[in-house]
Formats: C-alpha cells, sequence, structure tokens
C-alpha cells in the first residue's frame, strides 16, 4: 500500500512538473511595420493583465515566457495595439498596422499613464529623436522651439550656463515661476542632469488640470521625463559622440585706441581739464582690443555609451556620459562625468521591482558673471577698460586703470579672467528603487523611495597681480552647500473596461517628502604666497566674519483621481489633491487643488466614421486649481539674525556678535499662492496625418500672491511677507504640422508653432496701486522694475529720453542745470525739475508672441533637420550699451557720433557734465529676433552594408548651431538676457529682459557619429 502511494505521488509529481514545463513555455518572434514589412525596433511586448515584458531589439525580434492561455499585447507609438492569443504556439510573426492619428499612444501624464485619445487636459510630447538628432548635452536646451507656450531662455551662455523655462507665462512675482520636474516619478529634478540621449520621452503638463496632481508644486507647470528602460533579449550598445567648435557670435563695436584718446582729449578740454595724451597718433598701430584679449575659440566633446539588455529576468539600461567644454572666455571650462543605471527585475508575473541610480560628478570653472560680484566680470571690464592701455606694462605686470582718463573702478580684463581662480564642485547621488504588483488583474500597487543628494563646494582666489601688486588684496573664499530630499510614493491604481464601452482609471496616492538644505562659508585676506590658494584660509592675515545656514522642509500629499471613457468618445477626468507643507504658518499648512476636465472624440462619432479625410477630431474642456509653495522655509515667523547691527559691547567696551530680531517679520497667517485655470483646445488631423492642428486658448488667475508688505516705523520691524495681490495670465497657443509628404524614398515633416500670452496685473496690496520690485545693479536703475495695476507684468519704468539739448536751447537746458550737448528728458509734470515724478514706462520686457518653425526630411538614408525660432514685441533694457556710452570715459564707437557744436543732428550726448546719465529709454531696444536655430545634416549608413561587420547601426552628422540671427538688438544677443544681478536678487520673471552683457552666446560648428552594435 505504501508503495502504491509512493507510485501515486511520483505519477502526480511527474504531472506537475510536465504541466508546468508546458505552462511555461518560451515565445519567439519578429515584429514588423506592416506598411514596408521593416522590422521594428522597441516594440512593447507584455502579458495581458501581468508585469512580464520586454522590448524588441533593432531586428524586431523578441523573446518571452509564456502559457498557452495568455495574450500577448503588442504596442508601440505610431501604430495600432495588437492583442494576440498564444494558445500553443511557440513563434509568433506579427505584423503592426500604423496608427496615423496616435489615438492609441501612450503619454505619460503624472502618476501614471493614458491613451492620449483619453487625455482631457493640455498635455504636449516630444519625441526622442526630436531632441537626438543634434549636438545637444542638455535636454533643456533642447527643448527650444518644440512646443507652444513653452520658452526656453538661455540667462548666459557661459558653459555650464543657468536655463530659464517659463510655461505659460510668469505665475509669480516673489516665488518662483519654474516648472516642476520629475524624472522617472522622482520630483525636483534638474533638466541640466539628463542627457538628451537618455531620454524616452518628455511629456509637458500646460493647464492646472493636468498640473492640480501636484498640487502645491504645479502652478509652473510640470515636465515630465521617461528615461531609456532596457528590454530586448541580447545586449544593444550604443556609443555617441561629438565635437564642437564655438565662436563667439557678435562683438560689440567700440573705439581703437587713437579714436578714444582724442575722445578723451576732447572731453576733458570741454570740461576744462587739460589733456591726458600729448599725441594721440602713437596709438594708429597700437591698440588694444579687449574683446580680441579675453574670446578665444571654444570647444566641446561629448561621450555618451549604453549599453541595454534583458538577462533572464533582469532587463537593464545603463549609460555613461562625459562632458568637457572649454568656454569663449579665457579661463572659463566645465567638465562632467555622469552614469545612469535603470534595473527591472521581473521577480514572477505579479512583481516587478525597479532601481534607477543616477551619479554626476562635476567641475564648473566660470567668469565672475556679476559685474557686482568680487572684483568683476572680464566681459564687463572688457566694455570699459581704454584701448589705449596694452595688457601688460613693460615690467611684465598688468596694465592698471587710472592717469586722469577711463575706468577707475574696473580692472584689467585680462587679469581679471587669469588672476581670479574659480572653481565650483558639484556631486549628485540619486537613488530610486520602487516596487510594482499586480494584486489582480485590474488592480496594480506601487510603491517608491527617491533619495536625491546635490553637495557642491565652491572656492574661488584672487592674486595681487590686479591690483598694482599690491598683496593685502589676495583674498580666498570657500563656501559649501548641501541639498537632500527624500521622496516616499505609494499608489493604488484599478484599470478596468467594462462591457467592451466603460474604460475607468481611478488612482489614489499617498505621498510624503521631506528635504533638507545647508550651506556654510568662510574667508580671508591678505595671503603671504598665492601656493595655497583657498587650501588654507589660515594663511590669512584677515578673516572674514563666516556664516552658516540650515533649513528643512516637509510635505504631506493625498490625491485621488478618476479617468472614464465611454466608447472612446467622450472623457472624463476628476482629480483632488491635498497638500500640507511646513513652509507655511500654523493657520494655513494645508491646500486643497480640484481640477477637472472633458473630451469628446468627434472622430468616433458614427456621422463621423465613414469621413475618410478625418483621422482624428476632439475637443477639450478644463478647469483647474494649483498652488505655488516655492518660498524659503521659515519667512512665517519672527527670525532672530546675525550681522552689524546684532553687534554688542556685552562688556561695555568691545563689540561681540549677538543676534537681532529680524526686520521681517512674521505672518501666521501666511498661505500658498493659488492659481485657477480653464482651458480649452482642439486637436484635428487630417489625410492620414498629412495636416495636424491643436489650438488651445487659456485664462489663468493667480492670487494671495507673496509680497512684502513695508511695515509702520513703530512696528521695529520693515516688512512683512503677506499674501495680497492678484494677477492674470491669458492666451492662445497653435500647433500646426504633419507630414505634407510621405513616399518610400522620401518625407517632410514640418511643425509650426505660435504661443501669445497676456499678463495684467489685477490688484496689489490694499491701496497701493504700483509696486517697486528691484532694478538692475547699477547707479541710476535700483528703483526700475515696477507693478502697475491694469498693466502686463515686466514693466521698466524711467525716463523718456528726448535727445541732447541743442545750442539753441541753451537758455532752456540751463534752466535744468544742463548744458547743450547733456541728455534731454521728459518733464512730465512741467515743473522745470527733472525728478522721480517724472518717470513712465519705457520698456515691456514680456514678449508679445514666441513662435518656431521645424523641418524634417529624409531622402532615402540622408536627413536633413532645420530648426527656426522667434520672440516678437519684447524690450531690453541694454545695460551693457549704457556701460559703452553712459559715462564720460566710454569705449563705444557710437560716441563718435556724439554731440559737439558742429555735430548737433545727433541722439548721442557729448560730454556728461554734471554725470546726467539715467535709467531711461536711450537704453531700451527692441529685443525681437528671429534665429537659425539649428541645421543638421547627417547620413544614415545601409543596413545591408553594417551587417557584414556586425554593426547594426551608423550615423554620421553635422550640426550648425546659431548661424543666422536677425535682429536690430545691438548687444551681445537677444536672448541671454541675464537678470542674476537684479537687486532683490529674484530671476522669477519680471526682472528678465536687462542685458548685462552677460557671457555671449556662441555659433558652433560641430560633427558628430551614433554607433550602434
Amino acid at each position: 500500500m505504501k508503495n502504491m502511494k509512493k507510485i501515486v505521488l511520483l505519477i502526480m509529481l511527474g504531472l506537475i512538473v510536465s504541466f508546468s514545463a508546458f505552462a511555461q513555455q518560451t515565445l519567439k518572434g519578429t515584429i514588423r511595420s506592416k506598411a514596408d514589412n521593416q522590422p521594428l525596433p522597441g516594440v512593447s511586448v507584455a502579458i495581458k493583465g501581468t508585469l512580464t515584458g520586454g522590448i524588441t531589439d533593432l531586428d524586431g525580434n523578441f523573446s518571452i515566457s509564456v502559457k498557452p492561455g495568455d495574450i500577448l499585447v503588442a504596442s508601440f507609438i505610431g501604430y495600432k495595439t495588437q492583442e494576440i492569443p498564444v494558445n500553443n504556439r511557440t513563434k509568433m510573426d506579427i505584423l503592426l498596422e500604423e496608427d496615423v492619428a496616435l489615438l492609441d499612444e501612450v503619454v505619460v501624464v503624472g502618476y501614471g499613464i493614458q491613451k492620449k485619445s483619453d487625455i482631457t487636459g493640455s498635455v504636449s510630447s516630444v519625441k526622442s529623436e526630436n531632441i537626438q538628432n543634434s549636438a545637444f548635452t542638455r535636454t533643456d536646451e533642447a527643448l527650444q522651439g518644440q512646443i507652444a507656450g513653452v520658452q526656453v531662455v538661455n540667462n548666459d551662455a557661459s558653459p555650464n550656463s543657468s536655463i530659464s523655462i517659463r510655461i505659460r507665462g510668469v505665475n509669480s512675482i516673489n516665488a518662483a515661476s519654474d516648472p516642476l520636474v520629475i524624472i522617472d516619478g522622482m520630483q525636483g529634478g534638474s533638466m541640466s542632469n539628463v542627457h538628451p540621449n537618455d531620454i524616452e520621452s518628455i511629456e509637458i503638463l500646460k493647464d492646472a488640470s493636468a498640473t492640480a496632481i501636484y498640487g502645491s508644486r504645479g502652478a509652473g507647470g510640470v515636465i515630465l521625463i521617461t528615461t531609456k528602460k532596457g528590454g530586448s533579449q541580447k545586449p544593444v550598445i550604443t556609443y555617441n559622440v561629438f565635437g564642437a567648435l564655438q565662436q563667439v557670435r557678435k562683438k560689440l563695436d567700440i573705439m581703437n585706441a587713437s579714436e578714444y584718446a582724442q575722445y578723451i582729449n576732447t572731453n576733458r578740454e570741454a570740461r576744462k581739464l587739460p589733456a591726458v595724451f600729448d599725441d594721440v597718433s602713437v596709438f594708429q598701430n597700437n591698440s588694444t582690443d579687449w574683446q580680441d584679449e579675453i574670446f578665444r575659440t571654444g570647444t566641446t566633446q561629448n561621450h555618451h555609451l549604453s549599453i541595454s539588455g534583458k538577462s533572464g529576468i533582469i532587463s537593464y539600461n545603463i549609460a555613461g556620459d562625459y562632458l568637457g567644454v572649454k568656454g569663449i572666455v579665457i579661463n572659463s571650462k566645465f567638465q562632467k562625468m555622469s552614469l545612469r543605471s535603470n534595473l527591472s527585475i521581473d521577480l514572477n508575473k505579479r512583481i516587478k521591482l525597479n532601481l534607477n541610480t543616477f551619479f554626476s560628478s562635476s567641475k564648473d570653472n566660470p567668469t565672475v558673471q556679476n559685474a557686482r560680484d568680487a572684483y568683476g566680470s572680464p566681459i564687463y571690464a572688457a566694455l570699459n577698460f581704454a584701448p589705449t592701455r596694452p595688457v601688460y606694462e613693460s615690467d611684465g605686470t598688468y596694465s592698471q586703470p587710472g592717469g586722469g582718463y577711463g575706468s577707475n573702478t574696473e580692472y584689467n580684463p585680462v587679469a581679471l579672467a587669469n588672476e581670479q581662480t574659480n572653481v565650483y564642485r558639484q556631486k549628485m547621488n540619486i537613488i530610486n528603487p520602487e516596487i510594482v504588483v499586480q494584486l489582480f488583474k485590474d488592480l496594480k500597487f506601487q510603491s517608491s523611495v527617491s533619495w536625491q543628494m546635490t553637495d557642491g563646494e565652491s572656492d574661488w582666489y584672487y592674486t595681487e597681480k590686479v591690483i598694482n601688486g599690491d598683496e593685502s588684496t589676495r583674498t580666498a573664499s570657500i563656501s559649501n552647500d548641501k541639498w537632500m530630499q527624500f521622496q516616499n510614493t505609494n499608489m493604488l491604481t484599478y484599470d478596468h473596461t467594462f462591457a467592451d464601452k466603460h474604460h475607468l482609471v481611478a488612482t489614489a496616492v499617498l505621498e510624503q517628502q521631506l528635504s533638507k538644505t545647508t550651506s556654510s562659508y568662510a574667508s580671508s585676506k591678505g595671503f603671504f604666497t598665492n601656493e595655497k590658494l583657498y587650501n588654507n584660509l589660515g594663511l590669512g592675515n584677515e578673516t572674514i566674519q563666516p556664516g552658516s545656514y540650515r533649513a528643512d522642509q516637509t510635505l504631506l500629499s493625498y490625491m485621488g483621481r478618476i479617468s472614464y471613457t465611454y466608447s472612446d468618445r467622450y472623457s472624463a477626468t476628476l482629480t483632488m489633491r491635498a497638500d500640507g507643507s511646513s513652509v507655511f504658518a500654523k493657520n494655513n499648512k494645508w491646500g486643497y487643488f480640484p481640477s477637472a476636465g472633458l473630451a469628446w472624440n468627434i472622430s468616433n462619432e458614427k456621422f463621423l466614421k465613414n469621413v475618410s479625410v478625418i483621422d482624428n477630431l476632439k475637443l477639450r474642456l478644463s478647469y483647474g486649481v494649483v498652488g505655488n509653495q516655492a518660498i524659503s522655509p521659515y519667512q512665517s515667523l519672527d527670525l532672530l539674525v546675525t550681522g552689524s547691527k546684532a553687534a554688542y559691547a556685552f562688556d561695555g567696551e568691545k563689540l561681540h556678535q549677538g543676534v537681532a530680531l529680524s526686520t521681517l517679520a512674521g505672518n501666521p497667517n501666511l498661505k500658498w499662492e493659488t492659481t485657477k485655470q480653464w482651458n480649452a483646445g482642439v486637436d484635428l488631423s487630417l489625410f492620414k496625418g498629412r495636416f495636424n492642428l491643436t489650438v488651445d486658448a487659456y485664462r489663468k488667475i493667480t492670487s494671495d500672491l507673496l509680497f512684502e508688505k513695508q511695515l509702520k516705523m513703530a512696528s521695529g520691524q520693515a516688512t512683512q511677507l503677506v499674501n495680497a495681490g492678484k494677477i492674470r495670465n491669458q492666451g492662445i497657443e497653435l500647433v500646426v504640422g504633419g507630414t505634407p509628404v510621405r513616399t518610400k524614398n522620401f518625407e517632410w515633416t514640418t511643425n509650426l508653432t505660435y504661443a501669445a500670452n497676456r499678463s495684467e496685473v489685477l490688484a496689489l496690496s490694499e491701496g497701493v496701486d504700483e509696486m517697486i520690485l528691484g532694478g538692475a545693479g547699477m547707479p541710476g536703475f535700483s528703483d526700475a522694475v515696477r507693478l502697475e495695476v491694469g498693466q502686463p507684468i515686466g514693466l521698466v519704468k524711467g525716463f523718456r529720453y528726448d535727445g541732447v539739448w541743442k545750442s539753441s536751447e541753451k537758455i532752456l537746458a540751463g534752466a535744468y542745470g544742463v548744458t547743450p550737448g547733456s541728455p534731454k528728458y521728459f518733464d512730465k509734470d512741467n515743473n522745470g525739475v527733472i525728478d522721480s515724478e517724472d518717470m513712465v514706462t519705457i520698456a515691456k520686457t514680456l514678449p508679445d508672441f514666441t513662435y518656431s518653425w521645424s523641418n524634417s526630411f529624409r531622402y532615402k538614408d540622408l536627413f536633413l533637420n532645420v530648426l527656426i525660432v522667434g520672440v516678437q514685441g519684447n524690450d531690453i533694457v541694454n545695460l551693457g550699451k549704457f556701460m559703452l556710452e553712459g559715462g564720460t570715459d566710454g569705449v563705444g564707437r557710437n560716441l563718435l557720433n556724439r554731440w559737439t557744436p558742429e555735430n548737433e543732428n545727433t541722439n548721442v550726448s557729448g560730454h556728461d557734465v554734471l554725470g546726467n546719465q539715467r535709467n531711461s529709454s536711450q537704453w531700451v531696444e527692441n529685443g525681437s529676433y528671429l534665429r537659425v536655430k539649428n541645421i543638421t545634416f547627417g547620413y544614415n549608413l545601409p543596413s545591408k552594408f553594417l551587417k557584414k561587420f556586425k554593426i547594426n547601426a551608423v550615423k554620421v552628422y553635422v550640426t550648425g548651431t546659431n548661424l543666422l540671427t536677425f535682429t536690430n538688438y545691438s548687444g551681445f544677443d537677444p536672448e541671454a538676457n541675464n537678470a542674476s544681478s537684479i537687486a532683490s536678487g529674484n530671476n522669477s520673471g519680471p526682472f528678465t529682459g536687462f542685458d548685462m552683457a552677460s557671457y555671449p552666446s556662441q555659433k558652433q560648428y560641430a560633427i558628430g557619429l551614433d554607433i550602434t552594435f
């Protein structure tokens, strides 16, 4: 009997093993395009209702473990998704049919994905190939001109430049207007840390209906970046490399030495001062062009190596990158190395583990960008230093200012570039593990923990060689800054289709974030040697008071979203998010952000089914509320501060450092800025994708703006951060494009974008109609930037420049205390005095509209991409021009046309006896431009030829960037507006439009190679 039981158990075990072997058979196959029978790489292949899946390799092949009853799902952008029963097959060849309307395209929408046809909000996508066909090293720069309503601006063009992104205008005044960047679900990322070749897709969430799921962080829009994952069965190795040369796009026009010497002599004589140059002819062939001395040909090299594939249950994509840039200004350079790894482990058909990591290390050697930082910028100095001075004196020392002419506040530009050692090192670490559990067929749970840390160290040393060899001026400083963020996201998703018509997706999220910021600073001066640089501050004779800072910030969030689609025709999305932030006061810790969206796919209605010319026609309407918490922690509290005002003689004799109450009063009622937005849109596609049109109109109002309110002196504190004021942005966005020509050998794809935004200040603090926000960090410009009820954001006020006083107006000029040749300003109140009451609006810094036009041409294996971008209707306060022409010793060539008694038909003032140059319309110029941003021509080597060498693909290309710019702006560049020197330090938007002669833009010529094994 016992033997019989053993035999039965063995038979059962054999049956189980046999069934298991039968159940877990391997299915292999190839996926091709039905249109041309070409293999399709990167097609997603998955078992329906499970997490098991992968992607096809470069030859369209896949391999996956299946059971006879499984259903295989094959999906790919631009093609219709297919579901095929496995049955007992071990081999399967699949032909995917093109879906020109792209209605089944899957789009990342934040906390999940949606079919494009089901989206109710304003969401724009950027295909990876659109940003990978040119010599870009940063994703934010590659976004320029890709999306309507998204303005990308280089604040300067240095090797590690800062780039501002604005989505549908400026949403805040004192809080940030930057969009929230989310990389693989991790919030607060930086686009500069994502290489374009690592990107799978980018989605831009523009309206409040789409961004409300991010609540208090969604007011500036949201950028979702998904990086590439592994999946093909065999390893795929890709190497991308390019090298580039950069040249300054434009130099400013300055006088040569002989012209300048004559100019100085004439001006001094007009002021009854002796001439300083006895013989100006000695400078005829002896002139220093300081721009030539500090500018050089820059170089860039970028190497990117990736390997992706799948081994057993593990799929992987690992990419390394090296970037080396030598800037066009001497001694400026930037280096960066990074490593990104995305791993996925299919533990079984219901449980998957994902691990995304990123590590980078960079070293930046910038020039001093702000003319008021340290001892000045070499670029700033090159526009002020006399061309009559040599770079070096006969004894080998740098030439110095002085001698009764030229700027006495600026130093030798070459010395400023060579004798300041400015190094910023940064290390970034990101770890983002995630578990995905398919609880049931339609219910999925995801939990992720992301940790990111940025560790920065800034070192600066200044030698005595800049200022007369004075060793006491040797100065060194070090500073350290660390930022850490922890994020935990828990998400439950229910996705089910009822009766083949009702598609419901419900999402619930619990999320928590913690961030910590620390910084410290120390400095000393008077070193006896330059050998140690900043490495031993103790060698300095004089220690400058150190400082440190620490802040913590937390956010707790709950979010729920329901998306419903009926019969692929009617869609609705409802969202509610609740955020609790430590930033705001105890009375307003929580904010609530609802949204709703509706969409109607008219093209799926029966009455349009037989209208073959219409591929897609959809109407969208949405409304949502988002917030802005982008202010520093503790501003709702009364704080104690240190500084000169906190010094006290505790012993009655010697001053000791103490603490004092901050001039900024606490506010227990401080709360969020809130933006409410309506959006209406239409999507249209005709003639199988040959014509596409998207139109969006929006209107958003931001209320409870954060302002510093002036307090009465009796309070003992100067200001208080309060919620007051309201602004409105409204506009229209238009995208027209398609593929007008599509044949086997030739294809042309074109895309035209247009975006117009109008802003208006609706209200300020109670009883206040106008507010001074700040100005450029230059004398006379401290109160330039204004807010005024009923006017657009970005106003600049100053004096209206009416040319120069003529000789015939000598008596009238004398009444204003000036002489003929001096600047003439409009006397608004006609009281005979030019003062603050005469200030008028002189500039509008935000554009009327932006536009772009991209074209891609393919002929067999050749391709050509052309991108044109433009900005229209904005003004720029050209402070570079003020540097060249604003003083008695300016070097701008335009001064050769200055006023003299013999040359009165001019608007250039002659001699400025009283230093009467002001913040005026004299320095304001039209900032409109049209730029051929990028031209790329390339060749894909034939696959038949490459197979002989076991190479999958090779692409070679040449790229030109900023080759042509059409503008009337006379500065270095109409795009690079460095506003970092604005008095308040805020660069959120209203302060753009001030050109401080920042690091100039460049023309770039690049050659690149992409090779895949």
